[in-house]
């Protein structure tokens, strides 16, 4: 058999490979999704199941649309991976001659920095959530992260609605990261994190955040935004995980009475 035959004999099975390989990761998603529903109603591991049926859906749609999704909005695949493909896209741009004019290139090499050192504090933030057990240990190390966090996010300017699509679309560290970085600069903060990271926290840590940024905010709400802001902090006062913990009741007690004398 020549040369040239062996290398049609491979191209053509590398195209029947190519065309089936859809129909097996959905099938192989099927598979997932069906075993992520067995844990979920059969078991009490409530994250495995939920990481299953996330990884289900993700090999389903990736099956089914292919090359049409995006790497960037792909959230099954982490921060980690989406930012690395951010940073490399704006290393690319800073540098490329055609677009000197119209790009501010010494910003955009500092907003990549920065977006890998956030990477590497949102990696420690779940790393520490992770391993440590609750307790004020675990909460020290997590307000130092917070606090490099928030020094990072002083270091480059970013777009602000970025930054508040990380709170309202993004994981839970990419959350704590967002309100952190309202913290650090005045432009980024938006009044919906406030209230959702205060009624519908993913954590308590989340919660403590997002009350340290509603005080920072509290001088320049209106009426509206104050009735609304004391109507959430109510509510979390009422839950049970909320009035166990020190620090969230005095933070809130603080805060109401300073909303009630305006």
């Amino acid at each position: 058999m020549s040369r040239s035959s062996v290398l049609l004999l491979v191209a053509r099975a590398s195209h029947r490979w190519r065309r089936r390989l859809p129909g097996l990761i959905v099938v192989l998603g099927a598979v997932v999704l069906c075993a992520g529903v067995t844990i979920l109603f059969a078991t009490d591991h409530g994250a495995r199941s939920a990481f299953l049926l996330s990884l289900g859906v993700a090999l389903v749609l990736v099956g089914l649309l292919g090359g049409r999704i995006e790497l960037e909005g792909f959230e099954i695949l982490g921060a980690k991976v989406r930012v690395r493909e951010v940073v490399k896209r704006r290393l690319e741009l800073a540098s490329s001659p055609e677009h000197g004019q119209a790009v501010d290139a010494g910003a955009l090499r500092r907003q990549a920095a920065t977006l890998q050192k956030l990477v590497g504090l949102y990696g420690l933030y779940e790393h520490v959530r992770r391993m440590q057990p609750p307790g004020p240990e675990r909460t020290r190390a997590l307000d130092q992260l917070a606090a490099r966090m928030q020094s990072a996010g002083r270091e480059a300017d970013f777009d602000s609605a970025e930054v508040i699509g990380w709170f309202h679309q993004g994981t839970d560290a990419l959350r704590v990261i967002a309100l952190n970085l309202m913290l650090a600069n005045e432009q980024y903060r938006d009044f919906l994190a406030v209230l959702e990271s205060i009624d519908a926290p993913r954590s308590l840590f989340e919660q403590f955040y997002g009350l340290v940024l509603a005080e920072a905010m509290a001088p320049s709400l209106d009426s509206l935004q104050r009735d609304l802001l004391g109507d959430a902090i109510s509510r979390a006062r009422r839950k049970r995980r909320f009035r166990h913990d020190d620090d969230l009741m005095r933070l809130s007690e603080h805060l109401l009475a300073g909303l009630e004398e305006h």
